[in-house]
């Protein structure tokens, strides 16, 4: 009767302690690989019902291994400018905050920060979900924003088309 009250307490012990390191290992995340270069890119079609193809734009996002961000874009004909820059830290698997320090394209996000919803998709594509409340004056706008961005890699080889 003893061996059946020790192995039965046991099982209800060693029972237990699996669901605590279970639930241990549940609330952890892995780290998504989101530091790169990100180019901005848009679905453009000439048919409504379908979205059509990924198109690069002239729009980039840094996120460097020390939790930087830098968002510029590249202005042909003239320099490139910095649009906007902070710190990100993800917090789960599927989302990350951007701490603005200073935005001109979005600016009342200026010293905020930005809760950004996001899926990786073969380590190539990013895509972004955040919300905006209000614009710059304070107006209403309360407002989804979706963005695909695409991860920019380096070629083998110097493409031929470049003029430098």
């Amino acid at each position: 009767m003893k061996k059946l009250s020790f192995l039965l307490v046991w099982t209800v012990l060693f029972i237990g302690s699996m669901a605590v390191h279970a639930q241990k290992k549940g609330d952890a995340f892995e780290p998504a690989h989101l530091k790169g270069i990100w180019q901005l890119c848009h679905y453009v079609s000439d048919q409504a019902e379908v979205p059509g193809a990924l198109k690069p734009s002239n729009t980039f996002k840094v996120l460097s291994d020390d939790g930087r961000i830098v968002n510029f874009t590249v202005r042909p004909g003239y320099e490139a400018i910095i649009t906007g820059y902070g710190t990100y830290r993800q917090l789960t698997n599927v989302m990350y905050k951007e701490s603005i320090e200073k935005n001109i394209h979005l600016p009342m996000l200026d010293n905020k920060d930005n809760m950004i919803e996001f899926e990786l998709v073969d380590d190539e594509l990013l895509y972004l979900k955040y919300y905006i409340e209000k614009d710059l004056k304070g107006n209403e706008l309360n407002t989804w924003y979706y963005e695909t961005w695409k991860r920019v890699k380096m070629p083998a080889m110097f493409p031929d088309d470049i003029v430098r």
